[in-house]
């Protein structure tokens, strides 16, 4: 006979002390994209919903991860600092919420409509994500645009 195991404690919900959170968070604060690829899906697809943009596979996000890193500096304390961190009981869902704060370097990615080289940046962000399998299969990024660039100016921040 099959049971179904009560979840362990770090699943349960506000409790997000489960391996994938602790490399997730690990990874992500301090640029570590070689650990960030690890948690991540092949066929994962990767959603910025401020600017419509969706790259879909290993590949792709890591090309965003890329480009991402080399476009903010983080110096005198600046970084990706989370604040409000949590999963369902499940674990198949993950709730990262962070302040970003660098500064613009010139390889901000795109746009010619992108803050002055040196321009300090903070920007609230959320991750939604979706787990499946231990991995990061879907991830929503929630920012608002115009804390980085003038409002009204249709902006595409990587394609």
């Amino acid at each position: 006979m099959i049971t179904n195991p009560k979840p362990p404690e770090s699943a349960t919900p506000g409790q997000p002390d489960t391996d994938l959170v602790r490399a997730f968070t690990a990874a992500f604060t301090t640029d570590d994209v070689e650990g960030f690829y690890k948690l991540i899906a092949p066929d994962a697809e990767w959603v910025i919903m401020a600017t419509g943009e969706t790259f879909r596979g290993l590949e792709q996000i890591k090309q965003l991860a890329t480009r991402s890193v080399a476009a903010r500096d983080h110096t005198d304390g600046m970084g990706i600092k989370p604040f409000n961190i949590f999963t369902n009981a499940e674990g198949t869902r993950l709730c990262w919420e962070y302040v970003h704060t660098a500064a613009v370097t010139d390889k901000w990615p795109s746009s010619t409509h992108r803050p002055a080289p040196g321009t300090k940046i903070s920007v609230p962000i959320i991750l939604s994500c979706e787990i499946h399998h231990g991995k990061i299969i879907k991830a929503r990024e929630y920012f608002d645009m115009w804390t980085l660039v003038d409002p009204g100016t249709p902006h595409r921040l990587y394609a």
